[in-house]
């Protein structure tokens, strides 16, 4: 039989777990409310991101959308014929892009530049070097869409996109919570630790921020699992394939000198042998992507 104090033990012990839930909720609501602020995801990317290689028309759908955004379009020539590509004549055309690219390139360099420039304002990034961020994230990109292609991923693209918004919800902490973020690098500077530690200590991990901005932006379930799950330890009971070859594409970002911020900890020897890679083949791709910053700075120089 239960004593009167066990009783009030017990109440309290639930009444306190109630009041940590119901901050945790408030907590989030606040989160979620300040995101709102941010401009939705720009028409041309929506449109791309639905453009898949298994779509009969995938190539005369990825033309018209570009076409149709004269900026856009611009930008794309504009790489297309810059001199890391080397074209033997002039690239006017976005179908000739196409098909002097390819498909793939096209799409993913279309997606980067429709995203970049929905964050151009400097307001957007305070605290952060905006050509360093789009550097690393094309570069993660990148990368993941490689060790996709070992891997035999059905979709490749999907893979790119990925890589490529992993980092998002750091912009959206910039710019929503400037001050926390201002907080955050302070303390990873002091306290020598990595920036993803200084997020949790304040309470804005980007991960779970960008999982929440992908949400809103109404992205696919899989951005959503993805950029939250990039972090996280390969026996963590939400860890992901894609989330896990993100996170081993981020490494790889930080070992060759392309990383943003301090590099976080990762068990690198457990994440490779989670994906059913080996580190032969890691260690070879690493050798491969003496061209990666060259591709990556080439597409972030046309947004200036």
């Amino acid at each position: 039989m239960k004593t009167g104090h066990s009783v009030v033990t017990e109440s309290l012990g639930r009444n306190s777990a109630t009041l940590v839930d119901l901050s945790i909720q408030r907590r989030r609501q606040e989160i979620i409310s300040r995101l709102e602020f941010l401009p939705p995801l720009p028409t041309a990317a929506q449109e791309v991101l639905s453009i898949g290689a298994d779509d009969p028309k995938y190539i005369i759908r990825l033309e018209q959308t570009i076409r149709h955004d004269p900026a856009l379009a611009s930008q794309i020539l504009k790489v297309a014929n810059c001199a890391l590509y080397a074209p033997l004549s002039a690239i006017d055309t976005v179908q000739r892009a196409i098909v002097y690219l390819g498909f793939l390139e096209v799409r993913n360099i279309a997606l980067s530049l429709s995203i970049f420039g929905l964050f151009k304002s400097k307001n957007a990034m305070k605290g952060i070097n905006q050509k360093e961020f789009w550097t690393h994230a094309i570069a993660t990109a990148t990368i993941t869409r490689m060790l996709a292609l070992e891997l035999d991923e059905e979709n490749i693209e999907v893979c790119f996109t990925a890589g490529l918004l992993h980092d998002i919800g750091r912009i959206a902490i910039s710019a929503c919570f400037s001050e926390e973020w201002a907080d955050i690098v302070k303390a990873a500077e002091e306290e020598d630790c990595s920036l993803l530690i200084a997020e949790h200590k304040v309470g804005l991990p980007h991960s779970l921020i960008g999982a929440w901005l992908a949400k809103s932006w109404g992205l696919p379930k899989i951005y959503e699992r993805t950029i939250a799950s990039h972090h996280l330890p390969v026996k963590h009971p939400k860890t992901t394939q894609m989330g896990a070859l993100v996170q081993l594409a981020d490494h790889i970002c930080h070992k060759i000198g392309m990383g943003l911020f301090s590099a976080p900890r990762i068990q690198r020897p457990a994440l490779i042998a989670y994906l059913g890679l080996s580190e032969d083949l890691v260690d070879e791709l690493e050798e491969q992507l003496g061209e990666l910053e060259g591709i990556a700075t080439t597409i972030t120089d046309v947004i200036g």
